[in-house]
């Protein structure tokens, strides 16, 4: 499904819960359009929207859709420029800009989002460029970080890059995805382990990496997700392979946090 018709669709049969991309890629839609879409999404949406944006990595995806993949250089720039218009348009009715991908000639953004600001959410966790960009743009920095050692490093970068534009870190929700698989025991959360990876081709020591903290016992993945929360992640994504996780999640993991 095309993502922000998606998003659109949802806005107009949703009340409560807050919606975005995680993330899109800056380069499928112009700036411009985009930042109209952006609008008019959170107009529909009485102002639930959250702006997720990164660089693109697929190339597959990005030759099939834009007939290139750019090298990562051009991909950052791609993106600086396009956080810079979003946020000039979603903030002021007239914009101009001038970059070196794309240029803003008095575009007009009327009527403006419900939100001020639309919160940004800027995803990667590229430590040079991708985290500066946070620092500089995001409301939220949404990066997957596998252990408490490399979420410690993110966060380390970042608030080295807040430090060099001014701004305090506390000023930016910091985000994290995690895939979540339980079971009632450990030896249970193993099986399921085992036959999701043969259903989906992989071994089972490839997906436990991919899953980190997210395997085990409920009251494991609460231990996990608290020591993530404790040292400033305010924000969890979550996946479900196993869709009856969720309840389980709900039920013995949210009051545990």
């Amino acid at each position: 499904m095309e993502c922000w018709t998606t998003l659109a669709a949802l806005a107009a049969v949703t009340r409560r819960i807050r919606l975005g991309p995680l993330v899109g890629c800056y380069a499928y839609r112009t700036p411009t359009v985009l930042a109209k879409m952006v609008t008019t999404v959170d107009i529909i949406s009485d102002g639930r929207l959250v702006l997720g944006l990164g660089a693109g990595w697929h190339e597959d995806e990005f030759n099939g859709f834009m007939g290139g993949f750019p090298p990562v250089p051009e991909r950052m720039r791609g993106l600086r420029e396009t956080l810079e218009i979003c946020t000039g348009m979603l903030g002021q009715e007239r914009f101009s800009f001038e970059g070196k991908l794309y240029r803003v000639e008095n575009v007009l953004n009327s009527p403006q989002p419900v939100q001020k600001p639309v919160p940004i959410m800027v995803g990667g966790g590229g430590e040079k460029v991708t985290l500066a960009l946070a620092a500089k743009y995001a409301h939220i920095s949404h990066f997957f970080a596998s252990d408490v050692k490399t979420l410690e490093t993110k966060l380390a970068a970042l608030a080295a890059h807040c430090d060099r534009v001014g701004r305090s870190l506390d000023s930016i929700r910091k985000g994290t995805g995690m895939t979540i698989l339980m079971g009632g025991t450990r030896t249970e959360a193993e099986e399921k382990l085992e036959k999701i990876a043969a259903a989906r081709g992989t071994t089972v020591d490839t997906l436990r990496q991919r899953i980190g903290p997210g395997l085990g016992t409920p009251a494991e993945v609460a231990s996990a997700l608290g020591e993530y929360i404790d040292r400033g992640v305010g924000l969890v994504t979550l996946g479900f392979p196993d869709m009856g996780d969720m309840p389980v999640f709900a039920e013995r993991v949210v009051p545990a946090l």
